[in-house]
């Protein structure tokens, strides 16, 4: 019997590939770089913001050298940037809020683990009213380690208690997936998430899920 669910954040909870979208190409703009366009805003998500903006950034064609000597530049003028805007267009997607309501009234543990920034994910979903429903937030920077890092397992593991056969991952990314696997918990991966979803049915998962509300129903 499934006791505890770890979501992922963008992506399978909330919609907000528009918002990073847009707060990047604000940041490569002040930059002078080239920006880039909503696919690959798609493509580049998933492993956390540094990541996001090496990725974004070494699409210009500046020399190497130059692109490595302001990446960290333009990482902390993005995630401050970020912070401000994180929510101007993003939200939940359909479904989340009555879903979360249930399980947290069947007494399902939740966790959210998500790459995002700690403090832009907590200041999210705040903001979009589901902060409430889970055990806890852990963003980048709670531990030194990112999805799909096993060691993040090994801490909530240990700190709540948790067992692999009653625990659950559901996440729309490659890192979720990875997590789970190296977790050895099942995963439910969401196909209308950021991730291109043929990527997603490549993996040749056991759950799919093609609506958040969904998960309700795995768990009967």
């Amino acid at each position: 019997m499934i006791k505890n669910i770890i979501f992922d954040l963008d992506g399978t909870l909330v919609d907000s590939i528009y918002d990073i979208y847009c707060c990047v190409n604000y940041t490569l703009t002040h930059f002078n770089l080239e920006n880039i366009s909503i696919e690959e805003a798609h493509k580049y998500v998933g492993n956390g913001a540094r990541m996001l903006i090496k990725r974004a950034v070494n699409k210009d064609k500046h020399s190497k050298e130059y692109l490595e000597s302001i990446e960290n530049d333009v990482y902390n003028f993005y995630v401050k940037y970020y912070e401000e805007h994180c929510i101007d267009n993003t939200k939940l997607y359909d479904g989340v809020y009555d879903t979360l309501k249930k399980l947290y009234n069947l007494n399902i543990n939740m966790f959210i683990i998500t790459n995002k920034p700690n403090e832009i994910a907590i200041k999210t979903v705040k903001k979009l009213d589901i902060f409430n429903f889970f055990k806890a937030v852990i963003g980048d920077g709670v531990y030194p380690y990112r999805k799909p890092d096993v060691n993040i397992w090994n801490h909530l593991k240990k700190d709540y208690n948790l067992l692999e056969n009653d625990t659950v991952m559901v996440g729309d990314g490659i890192a979720d997936y990875e997590f789970a696997m190296n977790a050895k918990i099942k995963v439910l991966l969401a196909l209308y998430g950021i991730t291109d979803k043929n990527i997603l049915l490549n993996l040749k998962n056991d759950y799919y899920l093609n609506y958040c509300f969904e998960v309700a129903d795995y768990l009967v």
